[in-house]
């Protein structure tokens, strides 16, 4: 219930096959990412810092980008690089932010070329090769008042596809968002200035790296921290306040969980190293975004401890359409309207013990009540265990219920919990759990 902000701190290496809270350890860091879902996949595309901050020249070392994948967020694999020499802008070590995105089996990747233009690749895969998509800016320099670079691109409901960019103009904003023709490589309109409404100037100066993205019935645009909403793409949009997030970042879905990812800094005698971090995003119920706190940051999204006080519901890593997190109080929220069949899932939780019993909060207001059935590793996984729910009397009121657990073995597993009842209508909302040995 309580909300809780979490960091998954993944520092990218040039390998094959990368695991969470890898040490931060240049040369290769990995910044600057956009994520993106595709099937059961998450794909990040990212810069790439090859030495620390070169105070000389005032900028990092950016040679080239980077895509990974993930089917958890927390074990990534190397899909492809995308180098500058196969693209029009040649050899360079200014590549700044990209963005990648998949559209009907093609794969498009929106490169910075500094902080001069904007140009695309294209491939079949996100394992590539790509392909300079038209061997000139997409965004040519002085196509605006704004530089054209730190482009993010945003498919909407109706499949439309927009592209916002921009830095600031004497600390003040100056994005611009332009609408992409079908082909994804190509401009539907000329770009148009976006417009904040509200004083920002007490907040972080919107240097660059805009963000656009949706939720429920809102756009929200982005720069690093601060954030603004609108209900037209087009603005204009109120100014909200500051996210807890920070650096150069990004909002994205996966398994129906709300995620931003952002760079964060590290200094160490003079030396600057950047590194992506993961965190929960929660909404609330007016549209904003809720406060978070950093007291699992060195856990990592997707990743759990059978030894912590509570997991809380809000943090799943998965589950179907149809549940929803529910702002329960003023920033406490619940998963309500959990009907038969359903189910949530936790991966790579850490440290369970051998007979375990895991105690849920819950609320219930059905008079039938239902199952809870525990399952490793997946929803379709085998059962461990498995209890019987009752009413708790309203969905206001929460009391606890406890399932034993089968010689369920020590160690790492995930865990699923699938909701089963003769209703149809929702048969239960889940605050927490907690895993405790059996014999307590």
């Amino acid at each position: 219930m309580y909300q809780k902000f979490t960091y998954s701190f993944i520092l990218i290496f040039f390998t094959q096959q990368l695991h969470a809270q890898t040490p931060i350890n240049p040369p290769f860091s990995w910044p600057d990412l956009n994520i993106i879902q595709v099937g059961e996949r998450a794909y990040a595309f990212g810069g790439t810092d090859v030495e620390p901050y070169n105070f000389d020249i005032q900028t990092f070392i950016m040679p080239y980008w980077r895509c990974f994948s993930s089917t958890d967020l927390v074990h990534w694999e190397f899909e492809s690089m995308l180098d500058p020499k196969d693209l029009y802008m040649g050899e360079s070590d200014k590549c700044f932010a990209g963005h990648g995105i998949e559209r009907n089996g093609k794969w498009y990747w929106y490169f910075s070329n500094f902080n001069k233009n904007t140009g695309v690749a294209i491939a079949d895969s996100p394992r590539g090769p790509w392909k300079d998509a038209l061997g000139k800016p997409l965004l040519p320099e002085e196509l605006t008042d704004a530089h054209e670079y730190d482009n993010c691109v945003f498919i909407d409901d109706d499949g439309q596809a927009y592209m916002s960019f921009g830095n600031h103009k004497n600390k003040k904003i100056n994005y611009y968002i332009v609408a992409l023709n079908d082909d994804m490589v190509s401009l539907k309109e000329e770009p148009r200035k976006l417009e904040v409404i509200g004083d920002y100037s007490k907040g972080v100066i919107p240097v660059d790296a805009s963000f656009i993205h949706k939720h429920g019935d809102y756009y929200y645009l982005s720069w690093r921290s601060p954030y603004a909403i609108s209900k037209n793409i087009y603005g204009p949009y109120t100014y909200i306040g500051e996210a807890s997030a920070k650096g150069h970042l990004g909002y994205f879905d996966f398994n129906n969980q709300n995620f931003v990812n952002y760079t964060a800094l590290k200094e160490d005698m003079r030396r600057r190293y950047r590194f992506c971090s993961l965190a929960y995003v929660h909404y609330k119920k007016d549209g904003t975004i809720a406060p978070m706190e950093d007291i699992i940051a060195e856990n990592g999204v997707g990743q759990f401890d059978a030894n912590w006080p509570a997991i809380q519901a809000e943090w799943f890593m998965g589950m179907p359409d149809g549940p929803e997190k529910y702002e329960f109080k003023e920033n406490q929220f619940v998963i309500r309207n959990l009907k038969n069949g359903d189910y949530l899932n936790f991966t790579n939780v850490r440290n369970m013990p051998y007979s375990a019993q895991i105690e849920f909060t819950y609320a219930c207001d059905n008079n039938n009540g239902g199952d809870i059935i525990v399952k490793a590793f997946n929803p379709n996984g085998p059962e461990i265990g498995r209890a019987t729910f009752g009413t708790t009397g309203s969905w206001e009121t929460y009391k606890t219920v406890i399932v034993p657990l089968n010689h369920t073995p020590e160690g790492e597993y995930s865990v699923s919990f699938v909701f089963e009842g003769s209703s149809e209508k929702e048969l239960i909302r889940i605050d927490s759990f907690r895993v405790l040995p059996l014999n307590k």
